[in-house]
């Protein structure tokens, strides 16, 4: 008979599974922290656009593209990435055709995970000019 009036037993059991109840609800709906490779692309979009944007100050990235300047394009992008990053450079008119013939890249892709950004520049001479680049970027993860 004592057995039946002594719930304090069956009242921590009880406690006990709304805490893990609240406990697992709660890590269900908390969200998860995107995934790495998430974060390094957004981390390399804004590291082409930041070299593209300063390649450009001042006009000097559309000096380089009318005076086909590709080895000092190469090497102004280079000196502005870690040598850890790969990048391919490829310069476009208004219709979307190639301007460079010759490649301006450090090598080949040292990831299947490749960004690409495109900036638009447009020459300050007398033959107003626009052009578009599109710079891709990888990185070992």
């Amino acid at each position: 008979m004592k057995l039946l009036k002594d719930n304090k037993g069956q009242i921590r059991i009880i406690e006990a599974f709304f805490a893990s109840i609240l406990i697992l609800s709660s890590v269900a709906l908390i969200p998860s922290q995107p995934p790495v490779e998430k974060t390094n692309e957004s981390v390399l979009n804004f590291k082409a656009q930041d070299v593209l944007a300063t390649l450009d100050r001042n006009g000097f990235l559309s000096k380089l593209i009318e005076n086909t300047s590709w080895t000092a394009l190469k090497k102004c992008v280079e000196s502005s990435l870690s040598p850890a990053i790969w990048f391919n450079l490829t310069v476009f008119n208004e219709n979307m055709q190639p301007v460079n013939d010759i490649p301006i890249s450090n090598g080949s892709p040292i990831s299947e995970k490749i960004t690409a950004t495109e900036y638009v520049c447009a020459s300050a001479g007398t033959n107003y000019r626009i052009y578009i680049i599109r710079l891709q970027l990888a990185s070992v993860t």
